[in-house]
């Protein structure tokens, strides 16, 4: 789980495109983040799980 745990596999992890750049975006917590950063509500996102999970069966 070490290597999937990151903003930017998360559910309420948002990338937005404006005239001034990209923004990263937590819908959970609310202000901007990084993708590579990490926090205790991760929530992964459907596909991270699932390859969470095959990575556990290969074991």
């Amino acid at each position: 789980m070490k290597e999937f745990h990151c903003c930017a596999t998360c559910k309420n992890f948002t990338v937005e495109k404006n005239d001034r750049g990209i923004n990263y975006f937590c819908k959970r917590l609310g202000y901007n983040t990084n993708p590579n950063y990490r926090f205790d509500c991760w929530d992964p996102k459907e596909n991270v799980s699932r390859l969470m999970e095959k990575q556990v069966n290969k074991r």
